[in-house]
């Protein structure tokens, strides 16, 4: 093989390339991005890691993954070993081409998850091109069928499409989804805020009963499948009830509907098994994964039933789909969450952590439920316990104080209603699968010394907050 030493550029050039940035570059960054940037550039993470580096030398442990998907870490050397092999082989081909990582990868997937999932489509986009791929499938092995039933506060991408599937982002965005005829919503089994006003505890899971209505009677024509997280992630960390998957596998199989889980943040250990389905015991029709697939890499894939048509090469393709690159860092990635037992350790630390900010809660009524499972945990803050009123602005104020304070923490998906920010109050907490124990105390007494701060805002302190969260919610207006 010919020799991989650069042949324009020197080295000196490409490293200043990657690892330098001035002030003024920056800035002028801002004024072309359409899209806000955070005020922290980061810069380097530490392999296999929980902790990453911003430009300034500020170290933070980060309880994100960004954006849940380093459940293996930061740049693990297994991964990016396979990454640079890779590269020096192949970078990219067009769809329909086979490549030894792609082949590898197909085979791979359906041995990981339960049910008989063993067809597989993959892509370079990541959950939400995978849930359109669950979409066309679910309407060519249903002809006729073009409705689609997803939960409130659901969240399945922002493409036009699946921007229609997930729930409005009311007084942030400024535009709907395409397609909107095309989906029926029912209320997600949001236990601590019952649609029913129910206890859980003797509720019997009626809310089962308003999707069987929304089946049929919500519905402007022949539905093709039900689309939900087993776990809702940006709707507010929140799990399905015991036994609710199972009655909504029983009715969608009585309906002649396709089950189809959305597993884009559940999936590769985050919940202490490798899929909610295993965690559950209820497998689904069809199964899209992504996020912790790739260790970092952009991969997505939805698997299938086997006796499902698949699609023709007009029916499902993108010019990047088949990146052979991001398929090998996934190879990696599988092996090094099977042999280092990821799954395991997310459960056995999950349980670490919640037992702590279960005993925190019971010392502090601004903490209203603790809920999920393995590294998969939301934190929901209230103003009162009695009447669970969003703590949103101290919910924000504590994840920007627990940045200064070298910890990362995020919140669920905003809403504003007459210009006031609401329920955005969930705290996450989703760090890498391999984060160190002492780092995992580390970020969970700054969130206690945060939550104590926060806990004595006053009137003036929360309208500034309010005044900041609307401020980046909504950007300026066009002149």
């Amino acid at each position: 093989m010919e020799s991989q030493q650069p042949r324009v550029l020197s080295q000196q050039e490409i490293l200043a390339m990657l690892t330098e940035v001035s002030e003024e570059e920056f800035a002028e960054a801002k004024t072309h991005s359409l899209t806000r940037l955070k005020h922290q550039i980061l810069f380097e993470g530490t392999p296999g890691g929980a902790t990453v580096r911003d430009t300034q030398g500020n170290e933070f442990i980060d309880c994100t993954s960004q954006a849940w998907s380093l459940n293996v870490g930061y740049n693990h050397p297994d991964v990016i070993a396979a990454v640079v092999e890779q590269m020096r082989h192949l970078t990219h081909v067009r769809y329909a081409y086979s490549t030894i990582p792609r082949i590898k990868l197909l085979n791979r997937l359906p041995k990981l998850f339960p049910g008989n999932l063993n067809k597989v489509v993959l892509n370079n986009q990541g959950g939400g091109s995978a849930i359109e791929a669950a979409m066309k499938l679910a309407m060519i092995n249903k002809p006729g069928a073009t409705v689609f039933l997803t939960a409130h506060r659901a969240y399945h991408g922002c493409s036009l499409g699946t921007y229609a599937a997930s729930h409005y982002f009311r007084g942030v965005a400024r535009f709907s989804g395409f397609g909107m005829e095309h989906f029926a919503k029912f209320p997600y089994p949001y236990c601590y805020r019952c649609p029913l006003k129910l206890e859980r505890q003797h509720c019997g899971l009626a809310c089962l009963e308003i999707v069987e209505d929304v089946i049929h009677h919500g519905a402007n024509a022949p539905v093709a499948g039900l689309i939900i997280e087993p776990m809702q992630g940006a709707g507010g960390q929140v799990p399905t009830p015991s036994g609710y998957l199972a009655g909504l596998k029983e009715m969608c199989q009585r309906n002649g509907i396709y089950l189809i889980y959305d597993e884009s943040q559940t999936a590769f250990g985050r919940c202490g098994a490798m899929s909610a389905a295993e965690y559950y015991g209820v497998a689904p029709d069809m199964m899209v994964v992504t996020k912790g697939l790739g260790g970092g890499f952009p991969v997505g894939a939805l698997l299938a039933r086997e006796d499902l048509l698949g699609f023709n090469a007009a029916e499902e393709h993108t010019t990047f789909g088949s990146n052979p690159v991001a398929f090998a860092a996934a190879l990696a990635t599988i092996e090094v969450m099977l042999r280092t037992k990821l799954p395991e350790r997310s459960r056995m630390l999950g349980e670490r952590a919640t037992a702590r900010l279960l005993h925190l809660q019971e010392e502090h009524a601004l903490i209203g439920e603790v809920r999920g499972s393995g590294l998969f945990i939301g934190v929901e803050l209230v103003e009162d316990p009695r009447t669970r009123a969003p703590a949103t602005e101290r919910a924000a104020a504590l994840v920007e104080l627990a940045m200064m304070n070298g910890v990362i923490f995020d919140v669920d998906m905003p809403e504003v209603e007459c210009g006031t920010p609401t329920c955005r109050n969930t705290i996450k907490i989703k760090p890498p699968l391999t984060i160190q124990e002492t780092q995992l105390d580390r970020a969970l007494d700054v969130f206690e010394e945060m939550l104590k701060q926060v806990e004595q805002m006053d009137a003036d302190s929360l309208a500034m907050v309010r005044a900041q969260i609307m401020k980046e919610a909504v950007p300026d207006r066009k002149p």
